[in-house]
């Protein structure tokens, strides 16, 4: 009876145990090899626009909800982790901000299931998308473009400020199921899918197709020198790049969309690059704890400094 009970239950735990292992735990990155970038390209081409550099980073948690770490960095814990949907605007000395992504409309927010919603913190960063002077999203999915579409419906101009590539916008999949105005012309691609490319003084714009087609990492180099790589869609978590936890085999499944092979030659670039320089600080796309805990230590502002440049 022992005996039976006790192959029962091995059979059962292989059953069980073997597709939960797969879905949730495989952290083995695809074996892809890092992009050939390095730093010093990055800094040529931050210092190739001339003009002054952002003085500075602050962002804005506009929503979030929590999901099982495991899901979006596999193997590292069934606790549920805090993903941030977050804009970043960049004070120009001169001339208006620069600003990271365009934060969420209340649509969008109750269509993607978020717990929580800040309309007071997502009017800052709507301010910010009007008076900026370059506005970049990481991505071609709501979380980065519906605050930007939402506020070109009614203020167009702030379109022609926005630089895209190609996979961005229509007619590409992912960027066409998103509401563009209507009624407007659709910006032209101005960044190239190939090589990293100057965007601003102190702003290099780099393709990175993987997580979504149009995924592109911005690396800035602030006017004091210090650097920051913020890498988007394709590093949810710090974890995701350190210590290399590719997001889960489920997430994939669930989400449809996503290069498992690129996403791991991404996050082995974004590890190369750190380690190449281990004063460049890397702002994962969705960490919003990462930034509140250790803010001091990445010179991040953790809200809008509202009316200021």
């Amino acid at each position: 009876m022992t005996r039976r009970l006790n192959l029962s239950l091995l059979v059962l735990l292989v059953l069980i145990g073997g597709p939960f292992y797969w879905l949730l735990l495989d952290n083995r990155p695809a074996d892809a090899a890092p992009q050939p970038i390095s730093i010093a390209e990055l800094r040529s081409l931050a210092a190739a626009i001339p003009g002054p550099g952002p003085s500075g980073i602050e962002a804005e948690l506009v929503a979030w909800h929590r999901v099982p770490g495991d899901l979006v960095a596999a193997g590292s814990g069934l606790k549920r982790r805090l993903i941030g949907v977050l804009a970043f605007r960049l004070p120009v000395q001169g001339r208006g901000p620069i600003v990271i992504d365009s934060g969420l409309t209340p649509a969008a927010a109750r269509a993607l299931h978020m717990e929580a919603y800040i309309q007071s913190r997502q009017e800052l960063v709507d301010a910010a998308l009007r008076s900026a002077s370059t506005i970049l999203v990481t991505g071609e999915q709501p979380e980065q473009l519906s605050g930007l579409l939402a506020q070109a419906a009614i203020a167009p101009g702030v379109l022609q400020r926005a630089r895209f590539n190609p996979l961005q916008l229509p007619p590409a999949p992912l960027a066409s199921a998103l509401p563009w105005p209507r009624g407007l012309a659709l910006p032209r691609p101005t960044l190239d899918q190939g090589r990293p490319q100057a965007v601003a003084p102190g702003v290099v714009a780099i393709p990175a197709p993987s997580r979504t087609p149009g995924s592109q990492m911005i690396f800035v180099r602030l006017a004091d020198g210090r650097e920051y790589l913020f890498t988007g869609p394709i590093a949810t978590l710090d974890q995701n790049w350190d210590p290399l936890r590719a997001p889960s085999h489920l997430l994939g499944l669930v989400s449809a969309v996503g290069d498992g092979r690129a996403v791991a030659s991404w996050l082995r670039t974004i590890r190369a690059l750190k380690n190449e320089d281990p004063q460049l600080t890397i702002i994962a796309g969705h960490d919003s704890d990462a930034i509140a805990w250790t803010k001091g230590h990445l010179g991040v502002q953790t809200h809008f400094a509202a009316g200021t440049d």
